[in-house]
């Protein structure tokens, strides 16, 4: 049997996690007056992984990131709570609390907060471990 631990290194906690404080709205990461706060759960950093990311992010009622692509991993989002519209290609998904939305590797994707309370969204990166390895490119510069 093995030996039961509550610590170890691959355990994060979420209140352990900053919020990204990095991320601008002059580069797509939400606007001024309605914010979006992300933390970065599962990286080459935090855990040493190697080809995934997961990740939590918070937007206020209105907030958008604006549509983007990542070059070199696919995306997943799930709801946890609230609602919005995750744009897909040239699509606008609803979509609310329990629903999942993939995005297709180098797929133009972004999400606006619609409901009247925060959104709380998970997400991951599959053959990436970093944005950096994912890559970021904004719809209005590529």
């Amino acid at each position: 049997m093995a030996e039961i631990v509550n610590k170890h290194p691959m355990k994060i906690a979420l209140e352990d996690v900053p919020v990204d404080e990095t991320l601008q709205p002059d580069a797509g990461w939400g606007e001024q007056g309605a914010s979006m706060a992300v933390r970065w759960i599962v990286t080459d950093e935090t855990v040493g992984a190697r080809a995934h990311v997961v990740g939590v992010t918070v937007f206020q009622p209105g907030a958008k990131h604006y549509p983007h692509r990542h070059p070199n991993a696919e995306e997943t989002q799930y709801l946890i709570k609230g609602e919005g519209l995750a744009r897909v290609g040239d699509k606008d998904i609803v979509q609310r609390a329990g629903d999942t939305v993939f995005v297709a590797r180098n797929e133009w994707h972004g999400f606006e907060a619609t409901g009247d309370e925060e959104t709380v969204m998970i997400w991951t990166y599959g053959g990436a471990a970093s944005l950096e390895q994912a890559g970021y490119v904004r719809q209005d510069e590529g």
